[in-house]
């Protein structure tokens, strides 16, 4: 099953663009995580030091992609630029950063410190997985 990114904004913003790409670009190279699309999920990634929000309606077959927050999104991730970045290379253990590595300990102690905040985490620990194998470039 091919599954579309489709951008919901005539002009996408940057993050929507680059959150929008990394995730088509890991559907096309890793057909697999097609499956990670089991149920209509609602996530918001806010990024406050560039003053930009994204939301992503994943469903079975296509992940809308939209600039701003829209309604209440079950997960909400919020850090800043460099921190998000990061977040997409850090290796995974059962879809959460792997605190046995080097990079998974810094997004715990980021997470610790309220630097990383992600609203859901202990409502949707499934989705936050699939979130995050989703956005994995590794």
């Amino acid at each position: 099953m091919t599954v579309r990114v489709e951008y919901l904004d005539p002009e996408p913003t940057g993050l929507t663009a680059m959150v929008g790409g990394i995730i088509e670009g890991n559907l096309r190279d890793h057909p697999d995580r097609a499956r990670l699309l089991v149920t209509n999920t609602v996530v918001g990634i806010r990024v406050p030091d560039v003053g930009a929000e994204v939301s992503l309606r994943l469903q079975p077959d296509r992940v809308q992609v939209r600039s701003g927050l829209t309604g209440r999104p079950e997960v909400l991730v919020q850090a800043d630029s460099d921190t998000l970045l990061g977040l997409s290379s850090v290796p995974l253990r059962f879809g959460l950063p792997d605190v046995g590595t080097k990079e998974g300990r810094a997004v715990l102690g980021k997470f610790l410190r309220r630097d990383l905040r992600i609203r859901g985490v202990l409502r949707h620990p499934r989705k936050l997985a699939r979130l995050n194998k989703l956005l994995s470039v590794g």
